[in-house]
């Protein structure tokens, strides 16, 4: 392994992997944790969005005063 898997999950996942078959399957499971890893950022960026807008748009809590 290249030290290139960052998350336990995918560490995990390529150590439960028979030692033939580790090299053939390792740029597969790479990938798919750039691939969560880029899903969970953009999630994440989205929901920051969202409550952005929300606040920015949102009606006030409490009614104005007409004074």
């Amino acid at each position: 392994m290249r030290n290139s898997l960052h998350t336990p999950f995918w560490r995990a996942a390529y150590q439960s992997l028979p030692e033939t078959v580790r090299q053939r399957y390792l740029a597969h499971i790479e990938r798919a944790e750039r691939l969560e890893l880029a899903l969970d950022a953009a999630i994440e960026a989205l929901s920051r969005a969202k409550g952005a807008l929300a606040r920015l748009f949102s009606a006030p809590t409490r009614p104005r005063s007409a004074h």
